[in-house]
């Protein structure tokens, strides 16, 4: 599942560092790259919503391949792309099979690691996004300063095609979750979804989902273009830059997960959050009074951001039943991409780009992210504070719909 998320995780990531690139070559403003961006994550919030009725009535493993190979073909149409809104209809496609792939790989393992020890797995898996910064972005920038922006795309597709097979091979099927009720008639699927998202707990979840993902989406999106330009950076050590970050959010999202099963996520998320803040402030700021190097805040941003989507992730898995838990999971998804459509979206509407290339307003942008980042503490420990670490999923679940209330 870790390989599976790599590849999913770097065909979404793949396009961000890449805008300097692709935006000249399309006539494409680089103040709306986002709006590239929040074309994947508002089909993937779409696909999110539907699959969510049906995800669970099936296997998991043919699911997440089908998801999959969806996924890869739409890489291959975004390399095709002539214009802004070619890329903008390819990137929209693959967030269609993006959302319910990124669903199911979480789903799968927190059906298959225990409560106690799902912090350090889901960790684990979620350093997929580490990785991709590690490995494959810094591979994708080189491989486009040499054949041009349209090579990457073909790279991740038959990287991804390649391990999904081999993912097939290798994992047996997935029905433990199946049970009468979730293979019930198809009609009664909107119901259901209403059910599994009806309550105290999932509204929780979910707005602690929509507050975690804005700030990175409003900040990230345009980072690339932001420090080559507003900072200097020179374009050749991007990737050595995404590569930095990935090395310390890959170490720091494996210690996160063991921090979060021994302490808690409400703590590691307050930690998180500070150092957020802090580096927000002095990033797009301080920066030249302070004079400290680029090498360092980007990667530290990079690192408590990605530290805090593991402390969210693995509270917000403890939530549904196992029977619910691909369907709970892909509707969490879909308010993770709607907050990043959105985040997207509004950053693109306040900066403007100036005739040099620098991004106008941008510390705006980073003020309005502090809101958000600062909100994420008492929501998780709200969150945290109501699931009981002995109780099994299906209890939470049934004294939440019964009672209109957290059990104990």
């Amino acid at each position: 599942m870790t390989a599976v998320q790599f590849v999913s995780v770097f065909s979404f990531m793949v396009v961000v560092p890449l805008g300097p690139d692709f935006a000249p070559d399309l006539g494409i403003d680089p103040a709306r790259v986002g709006w590239v961006l929040a074309a994947y994550t508002g089909s993937s919030a779409i696909s999110g919503l539907l699959a969510a009725m049906v995800l669970d009535r099936f296997d998991r493993r043919p699911a997440i391949g089908v998801a999959m190979v969806g996924l890869m073909v739409c890489n291959l149409a975004a390399a095709f792309a002539v214009d802004l809104w070619t890329l903008v209809a390819a990137r929209a496609m693959a967030g269609v099979f993006g959302g319910p792939a990124g669903a199911l790989s979480v789903a799968i393992v927190a059906d298959n690691v225990p409560p106690e020890r799902r912090g350090k797995a889901i960790g684990m898996v979620m350093g997929a996004l580490s990785l991709s910064s590690v490995l494959g972005i810094p591979a994708a920038l080189e491989i486009a300063h040499l054949f041009g922006w349209r090579a990457p795309f073909f790279v991740v597709a038959g990287l991804g095609l390649v391990i999904i097979a081999i993912a097939m091979v290798l994992m047996p099927p997935q029905r433990a979750h199946i049970t009468p009720e979730g293979t019930g008639r198809l009609a009664d699927a909107p119901l259901r979804l209403f059910r599994i998202a009806h309550g105290p707990l999932p509204r929780l979840a979910f707005m602690l989902a929509f507050v975690s993902i804005l700030p990175g989406f409003m900040l990230i999106t345009n980072m690339a273009i932001f420090v080559q330009f507003n900072l200097g950076f020179p374009r050749e050590q991007l990737g050595l830059l995404y590569m930095i970050g990935g090395v310390v959010s890959f170490f720091g999202m494996r210690a996160t997960g063991v921090m979060v099963d021994r302490y808690g996520a409400a703590p590691v998320t307050l930690v998180t959050a500070l150092c957020i803040g802090l580096l927000t402030w002095v990033l797009y700021y301080d920066w030249f009074w302070l004079g400290l190097p680029i090498l360092a805040l980007v990667p530290g941003f990079m690192l408590f951001n990605t530290a805090r989507m593991v402390a969210q992730s693995t509270v917000v898995s403890k939530v549904p039943a196992p029977a619910d838990r691909a369907g709970f999971m892909a509707l969490v998804q879909s308010v993770t991409q709607i907050a990043g459509g959105m985040a997207a979206l509004l950053s693109s509407l306040i900066l403007e780009t100036a005739s040099d290339g620098k991004l106008i307003h941008m510390e705006l942008v980073a003020l309005l992210t502090l809101v958000p980042t600062l909100l994420g503490p008492p929501l998780i420990w709200a969150l945290e504070r109501r699931l009981p670490p002995g109780a099994p999923g299906s209890h939470r679940v049934r004294a939440m719909a019964t009672k209109g209330a957290p059990p104990g």
